[in-house]
């Protein structure tokens, strides 16, 4: 697929010129035996930078998802998730399963067949992001949807969904069997250390220690 006409929805955002955070690096880098990594925590905490930046940085092939709300429709979903997988592994030729109106009334079956062709094609470690999942209605038909492919996950791959808010109901067992990674409010939270990183990189040390240490204190 051209680059030129991959849909915004599809594509990884680029982290620019941030500033590395090591600290959540290496908390990442320990989830990476979990099958999911919720990052939780309120706009503007860095969530979808972190996540750019991270699998950037280590070079993992990713699939990226930015959920809105025509995902409600499954066939859009599914549409936009095959447009996504050609992105991430434009090698590959075999067609995924096309979703039609008489398989929803199968959905498990189908999304099961779906992401294990879905797996295959993609060169391991490899990471699918769910960004913004907040937006998801309570109702919505992508929670059971997520949930089996979170079960079809080989060893090699992971779930890393950026959203606001907690994972859904749906997501209980696999939180209580440790199945899920949460990466909150208090994790993404810069230190002070991080403070004076970034006042370094984006002030060139123009900003005094003490008022980088006041603005932190803000």
């Amino acid at each position: 697929m051209d680059h030129r006409t991959i849909p915004a929805k599809i594509t990884r955002p680029t982290p620019g010129d941030s500033f590395p955070r090591t600290r959540l690096f290496k908390q990442l880098d320990r989830s990476r035996r979990r099958p999911v990594v919720w990052l939780m925590g309120p706009p503007g905490a860095g969530k979808t930078v972190l996540a750019s930046d991270y699998l950037a940085r280590r070079r993992l092939t990713t699939l990226w998802y930015q959920v809105d709300g025509s995902d409600s429709d499954i066939a859009t979903l599914f549409h936009y998730l095959t447009l996504a997988a050609r992105v991430a592994a434009p090698r590959s030729r075999r067609p995924l399963p096309r979703f039609t109106a008489g398989r929803s009334v199968d959905l498990e079956r189908y999304a099961r067949a779906f992401f294990s062709e879905l797996y295959a094609r993609l060169k391991p470690p490899f990471v699918v992001v769910f960004d913004n999942y907040q937006d998801v209605p309570a109702d919505c038909a992508l929670h059971e949807v997520l949930r089996l492919a979170i079960d079809t996950l080989p060893a090699d791959g992971q779930f890393l969904v950026i959203s606001r808010n907690e994972p859904p109901a749906n997501l209980a067992r696999a939180r209580l069997h440790g199945a899920v990674t949460v990466l909150d409010e208090s994790d993404l939270k810069l230190t002070l250390t991080e403070a004076h990183g970034i006042a370094r990189r984006q002030l060139r040390g123009r900003c005094p220690r003490e008022r980088v240490a006041a603005l932190h204190d803000l």
